[in-house]
């Protein structure tokens, strides 16, 4: 099959890293895909097999299915030149409703957040194309003794997008470091704008902390075994490819149910917190004090992540659309 996905840009997003992933196990498969966006560059930060191409191309290419995560894309999606038209819903924020006046739409859904999200407000049974994380590129965390350092706490730095919640994080970091925790925050972010480069400069915080900026992203295992626990308290999301990587990992996790709905099974597969900072407290104070709950929590994350593989993604969208 010749697929193909309309994307604003190639930059560090993770609906973009969806498609940049699931296209090149497309390629694997046999198949062709190809990134069609305004400028046409491919991405700096990923290796990247398929091509990619100007949204001119987009009536001339034969495409047998062609997705698109964003509703201001309809008119390039419904004038392309494919045989099935595919709107990835990824992020809650993205109302659908435009797209679903199109017949010849079909709608997936990338996790079970936004597939009980569609179903109520649009009534709709959308596709479960749900996941994902490589996990073969992650390294297994086997050790979860803390001795002789501080204890490392993870989360994801994206200070521009207050949905991310890092700031619950860190101050629930520095309220425990304040009662005489032995604890260091790591953060890491690759900066989208010049807005969140000045406040990455700009960070400080009472609790030791590294900030990993501009981190390679094939590389990331190594970052997340630096910790020994990750924390997401997000306000909502489609799915959370930073949870997916920790579990990935083997990492506990402490995070709410904004874009975990397949991952976070409270007390099983991490701990579940609402947005609040005294909560994620508690939750940190469980784990740190419990090295046998963390151990627990984090190797049946990692056996759970294994259901949403980016390869099982690709071989159940290539069956759907092979049928």
């Amino acid at each position: 099959m010749h697929l193909g996905v309309i994307l604003p840009h190639t930059k560090l997003y993770g609906g973009v890293k969806r498609f940049l992933e699931l296209g090149n196990i497309f390629i694997e498969l046999g198949h062709t895909f190809t990134v069609y966006t305004v400028e046409g560059k491919s991405p700096s930060w990923y290796d990247f097999k398929g091509e990619t191409k100007k949204f001119a191309a987009l009536k001339k290419d034969d495409i047998d299915a062609l997705f698109t995560t964003e509703v201001k894309f309809l008119e390039q999606l419904t004038t392309a030149n494919t045989k099935r038209k595919i709107f990835y819903h990824v992020r809650m924020t993205e109302k659908i409703r435009k797209a679903l006046k199109y017949s010849d739409i079909e709608v997936f859904a990338c996790s079970t957040n936004i597939y009980l999200y569609d179903k109520k407000k649009y009534g709709i049974e959308a596709f479960k194309a749900l996941g994902g994380v490589n996990v073969s590129n992650y390294q297994e965390k086997t050790d979860y003794s803390v001795e002789g350092r501080p204890f490392c706490i993870m989360a994801y730095g994206r200070l521009a997008e207050r949905v991310k919640g890092t700031k619950y994080v860190v101050k629930a970091c520095e309220k425990l470091y304040k009662k005489g925790y032995n604890i260091k925050l790591l953060l890491f972010d690759t900066a989208i704008s010049e807005k969140a480069q000045k406040l990455i400069d700009n960070f400080s915080t009472s609790v030791p902390f590294d900030f990993v900026q501009n981190h390679p992203f094939d590389k990331n295992s190594e970052l997340f075994n630096r910790a020994d626990i990750f924390v997401a308290a997000e306000g909502h999301a489609g799915w959370s490819n930073t949870v997916a990587e920790a579990m990935a990992c083997a990492l506990p996790v402490i995070a709410t149910t904004a874009g975990t709905r397949d991952l976070l099974i409270d007390g099983v597969t991490g701990l579940h917190t609402w947005r609040y900072t005294f909560m994620i407290r508690r939750r940190l104070k469980t784990l740190i004090e419990n090295e046998r709950l963390r151990e627990q929590l984090g190797k049946a994350a990692r056996k759970n992540v294994e259901n949403f593989d980016w390869h099982v993604l690709a071989r159940s969208i290539e069956k759907y659309l092979m049928k």
